[in-house]
């Protein structure tokens, strides 16, 4: 049996796990609106900073909070399904099916705002939008490079504004984030020829600075901007090997832990509300998010020190546009378009990263039972298409193909109360 030497097992080590470690999620690039705050699934998207119509502006723009008047409650969920079948093509050399990661995923939102006379309010919310779960089964043909991956990234944020005047406000948020990496995949053992496996699972804390303003021209008429800043995530720990060669593992034990810093990326989202009559009204936004920061992952091991891998990601961009219409004194129904740009080109796509333009459809209502409590639903498709990912090759052979015809649904709740 060939055993490679220390300093050729440490690269081929570090060359692996760039794609066997990589996070998964979806959103513009990688944040998840709709997980963020249910109320934005029935626009999808458009306008998130500038609405500021119920408690969940805690989030959507921190700033929003001085247009709440009473203490108010926002709760909700979103649910979503993923449909993403991977077809290999005549090029993939690994024998197994072909593999799918369609899957149902799941979460909650909450938000509180407390009014503190007629120009300071507080507030807190909790959401994970960042992060999603992905699993491909253990027989599939990209098994060597990723069998399951989750990253998620819960936060609970404390927020205060102040309204400096008529037409201004201001907001700032510290998201307190727990990041949670775990990634799992097969390893191909020339030796034997059988294969192994391999995890890891770590978690890290991190705060996210959240920042907004609120211009208010007129009544009718907002203009809402939402700075998220850069963090990031540490991930280290060991990385544990099943089923390998004594030596591959002895191998593994002397590299020490495994250290992987992700990052959280800054974002700026700039909104429009603008209330055209009694029954009709508009809203648009147009944002970027620094992915090509997140592509630029640092990754290595205690005994060797980290090294500066690039992933090859670029900056997303996001448009929106959407309306709301009074139906009647208590209907109020929604519907929104939206557009993300891909992260990365088709020749640079990773197989355990298929992200391409996201076109999101959403439309949802609220509804007034009374006075004290609001209940709302939406329901949001995003299409994504063909995506072509980079062929990957391992000691097992090489992978090659697509994710024919991706597209998520994404069903939401929510109450508001107000008391």
């Amino acid at each position: 049996m060939k055993i490679l030497s220390g300093r050729s097992f440490q690269t081929a080590c570090l060359a692996a796990l760039l794609l066997l470690l990589t996070p998964q999620a979806y959103g513009g690039g990688l944040y998840i609106y709709e997980m963020a705050n249910p109320a934005d699934v029935g626009t999808a998207g458009a306008g998130l900073a500038a609405k500021a119509q119920d408690a969940s502006t805690v989030y959507a723009n921190p700033a929003g909070m001085t247009r709440i008047k009473t203490p108010e409650v926002f709760a909700g969920a979103t649910f979503m399904y993923l449909h993403s079948p991977f077809d290999s093509d005549s090029s993939t050399t690994v024998s197994g099916p072909d593999g799918d990661t369609s899957e149902v995923f799941g979460g909650g939102n909450f938000a509180y705002v407390h009014p503190l006379g007629e120009d300071w309010a507080v507030g807190v919310s909790m959401q994970n939008f960042f992060g999603l779960s992905l699993k491909w089964g253990d027989n599939w043909v990209g098994r060597y490079q990723s069998t399951e991956e989750w990253l998620i990234a819960p936060q609970v944020q404390p927020t205060v504004a102040y309204r400096v005047n008529d037409w201004f406000s201001i907001g700032a948020g510290a998201a307190l984030t727990v990041g949670y990496l775990k990634a799992e995949g097969e390893i191909y053992d020339p030796g034997t020829g059988d294969d192994g496996s391999f995890n890891y699972s770590d978690t890290d804390f991190a705060v996210q600075g959240n920042f907004g303003l609120m211009i208010e021209p007129n009544e009718d008429t907002r203009i809402g901007i939402r700075y998220l800043s850069q963090t990031k995530l540490e991930f280290n720990n060991d990385i544990s090997l099943h089923g390998v060669n004594p030596a591959l593992k002895q191998g593994v034990r002397n590299l020490g832990d495994l250290e992987i810093d992700i990052y959280i990326p800054q974002s700026l989202n700039v909104s429009g509300f603008y209330q055209i009559n009694k029954d009709w009204a508009i809203l648009g936004s147009v944002g970027w998010e620094d992915w090509s920061r997140f592509g630029r992952l640092q990754i290595g091991f205690s005994s060797t020190g980290e090294d500066n891998l690039d992933i090859k990601a670029k900056d997303a961009y996001h448009f929106g546009i959407g309306g709301q219409y009074q139906w009647n004194s208590d209907l109020l129904i929604s519907f929104g378009f939206s557009f993300d740009s891909e992260m990365f080109e088709d020749s640079d796509r990773p197989i355990n990263l298929h992200m391409g333009d996201m076109y999101r459809y959403g439309t949802g209502f609220t509804y007034d039972l009374h006075e004290n409590f609001t209940i709302g639903a939406a329901l949001e498709v995003m299409w994504e298409g063909d995506l072509p990912v980079k062929p990957s090759s391992s000691a097992g052979g090489d992978v090659s193909g697509e994710y024919s015809d991706v597209w998520f649904i994404f069903p939401s709740i929510y109450g508001i109360w107000r008391f």
